[in-house]
């Protein structure tokens, strides 16, 4: 577990699925910008197995609250093999927590912990063009955007452009958050 200034960072459990699962399909709760597609219960039993042992391909934790209610997610997950990066993932289900500061808070702490037990020198953010609160959050954290991927995600029976953003590990030790847990 790694603690932030008002939740936790922690790894799912088997006994968080229901609750994880019925958060992560709830399609109004995703917002207009992840895809459509619903988690199946057996699928996330498997990946929630995987990365029990092994954070090699993936690696998620919930953002709990200090009552212990999952508010949200984030993740990493290797992208193409030739790059010696991670990409990171997010997601706040709870719209009471949303734009106070806590998924920023939760990036920063993630890309800490990273860069401090891998050895990687690049994280990516990659987000649809639209969506002006991930942006945010990309550039609050350090992330430089590098460019547009047009037509390069399929969501919502479209393909949309995302934008891309990048953190490099040289660029993080100078960051002023970079000792975060």
């Amino acid at each position: 577990m790694i603690r932030g200034s008002c939740f936790t960072l922690r790894h799912v459990q088997k006994e968080d699925l229901s609750t994880y699962l019925s958060l992560h399909n709830d399609l109004v709760a995703r917002g207009d910008y992840l895809p459509l597609d619903l988690m199946l219960h057996g699928s996330a039993e498997k990946k929630i197995d995987e990365e029990r042992f092994s954070k090699d391909l993936r690696e998620t934790f919930l953002i709990v609250d200090d009552m212990n209610e999952i508010i949200g997610s984030v993740f990493h997950f290797k992208t193409v093999p030739y790059f010696n990066s991670r990409e990171i993932g997010y997601g706040m289900y709870k719209q009471q927590a949303r734009s106070k500061g806590v998924m920023t808070e939760a990036v920063k702490i993630l890309a800490s912990y990273l860069f401090k037990t891998l050895q990687i020198n690049r994280l990516e953010i990659h987000t649809h063009i639209d969506n002006h609160a991930s942006e945010k959050v990309a550039i609050k954290c350090g992330f430089l955007k590098e460019g547009i991927a047009r037509g390069a995600h399929f969501s919502r029976g479209q393909h949309v452009d995302i934008a891309m953003y990048a953190l490099l590990r040289g660029e993080w030790e100078q960051l002023p958050w970079r000792n975060l847990p």
